[in-house]
C-alpha cells in the first residue's frame, strides 16, 4: 500500500459546495456518458424511441421547462432528467426539454416560478442537501416547494481504488485500517456532495466498530471533477477516489493498462448488471442499520403548484415507471426504476423528508473535514 500521500486542505465554504454541486456526476470519462439521448434537437440514442407530444394532459401542446441541479450534459443527473422527460412527454402531451443550469438557479427559479406545471426540477439530494450544508439559504428548504413523484435511483456512486492495491471490497479497506493503524489512506471527495456523506458514514463506522487508531488514518483529499480525481488516482496522489461506477467500470477490464486498472467497491446501493459490493454488503452501518444511500432522483415544484396539474404529473410518471421500455432504459445506465406506489406523491414526500433527517443526523454527527484533511 502507498503510503505518500498528497493532502488538500479542505475549504467546506458555500462556494466550494456549489462548485462542488456544478460538477456533480460529471463523469467526464464515462464509457456511458452518452447513453442517454439528449433533449430535443440533439443527437442518436441508445434509448428508446419516444414519441414526444403524444398523450393528453392539461398541459397538451404547452413547453415545458425542465431544470436540474448541475451544469453538466453527461452526469447522472442530466440523464436521468432527459430520459424521464421524454417519456412524460409522451405520456401529457407536452413539449419539455431539460435546462442544465446548475444548483443555485434551479432552486432560485422553483422558489420564484409559477405553480402551473410548465416548470419543474428534477434532482437528486443535492436538493435538501444544499441546504442542510448551509451553501444555499433556509429559504430554499423543502417546506418551500412541492414535492413531486420520485422518478428513479441512482445506487453506483462508488468508490475506486487502483488495482494494484488489491483492495477489491470496502471490507478489504477496513481490514487494511485495522492492520495499519494509524497508516494514512487517503480519500479524493467533495464537500457538501452525496461523496461527503458517504466519506464519513464510513470514517463514523470505522471509528465506532475499530476505535480511534484505525479511524486516525483516514484522511480526506477534497475537490475535482471526476477526470481530476482519476488524474490523482493515477498519478497515485490519492490513494481512493470518489465517483461513479459508469465512470470507472471501462478502468477496471481486461486488457488495461497497469498504470490505469482499477478496481472499483463501496456503491451507494446495490447495483444491477455490474459486480460490485454496497457500502451496506461491507457492513458499514449507521444508527444500527446497513448505511443506504442511492442517489434519490425527484420532481419539485413551487410552492403554489396546481393540485391538479401535480395529479396528472403523478398518474402520467406511474404510467411510465411502469413502462417496459422505461425500465429497459434505465437498466443501461445502471440506474433502477421505482414501482407506482413508490413513485406516488404522498409516499414521495415521506420518503424525501424522512431521508432529510437521516443526512440531518449524519451531518451533526460528522466531524469537519478540515480535520479530516489534516
Amino acid at each position: 500500500m502507498r503510503k505518500t500521500i498528497k493532502k488538500v486542505m479542505a475549504m467546506a465554504t458555500a462556494a466550494t459546495m456549489l462548485l462542488s454541486l456544478a460538477g456533480c456526476g460529471n463523469n467526464a470519462n464515462s464509457a456511458n456518458s452518452g447513453a442517454a439521448a439528449p433533449a430535443a434537437g440533439g443527437g442518436e440514442s441508445q434509448a428508446s424511441a419516444v414519441p414526444a407530444g403524444a398523450g393528453e394532459s392539461s398541459l397538451k401542446g404547452q413547453n415545458v421547462r425542465v431544470v436540474i441541479g448541475s451544469t453538466s450534459t453527461s452526469g447522472d443527473s442530466y440523464m436521468i432528467a432527459d430520459l424521464v422527460t421524454r417519456y412524460l412527454s409522451a405520456e401529457m402531451g407536452f413539449n419539455g426539454k431539460v435546462d442544465a443550469i446548475g444548483n443555485a438557479a434551479a432552486l432560485d427559479e422553483i422558489k420564484n416560478g409559477k405553480g402551473d406545471g410548465k416548470l419543474v426540477m428534477m434532482f437528486h439530494d443535492m436538493t435538501f442537501l444544499s441546504q442542510l450544508f448551509g451553501s444555499v439559504d433556509e429559504m430554499y428548504s423543502l417546506e418551500n416547494m412541492t414535492v413531486g413523484p420520485r422518478i428513479g435511483q441512482n445506487p453506483g456512486a462508488c468508490f475506486g481504488a487502483a488495482a494494484e492495491d488489491n483492495l477489491a471490497t470496502l471490507a478489504d479497506v477496513t481490514k487494511y485500517l485495522e492492520e495499519h493503524p494509524g497508516e494514512p489512506l487517503s480519500f479524493n471527495i467533495e464537500s457538501g456532495a452525496t461523496s461527503h456523506l458517504a466519506f464519513v458514514a464510513y470514517y463514523l463506522y470505522v471509528k465506532e466498530t475499530l476505535g480511534d487508531d484505525a479511524a486516525s488514518g483516514i484522511k480526506a483529499i477534497v475537490g475535482g471533477t471526476t477526470a481530476e480525481k482519476l488524474q490523482r488516482l493515477w498519478d497515485r496522489n490519492a490513494d481512493i477516489i470518489y465517483g461513479d461506477t459508469s465512470a470507472f467500470e471501462q478502468y477496471t477490464q481486461e486488457g488495461v493498462e497497469d498504470q490505469l486498472k482499477m478496481t472499483m467497491f463501496g456503491s451507494c446501493g446495490e447495483v444491477n448488471g455490474i459486480e460490485i459490493d454496497s457500502m451496506a454488503e461491507s457492513g458499514v452501518t449507521f444508527n444500527g442499520e446497513p448505511f443506504d444511500f442511492a442517489k434519490d432522483f425527484c420532481m419539485y415544484f413551487p410552492q403554489d403548484m396546481d393540485a391538479n396539474v401535480l395529479a396528472e404529473y403523478e398518474a402520467a410518471m406511474k404510467k411510465v415507471t411502469e413502462n417496459p421500455d422505461f425500465q429497459a432504459d434505465m437498466a443501461k445506465l445502471y440506474y433502477n426504476a421505482l414501482s407506482a406506489d413508490e413513485v406516488g406523491v404522498d409516499a414521495s414526500k415521506e420518503f424525501i423528508y424522512d431521508k432529510r433527517e437521516m443526512c440531518k443526523e449524519l451531518i451533526e454527527k460528522a466531524p469537519s473535514l478540515d480535520e479530516l484533511a489534516n
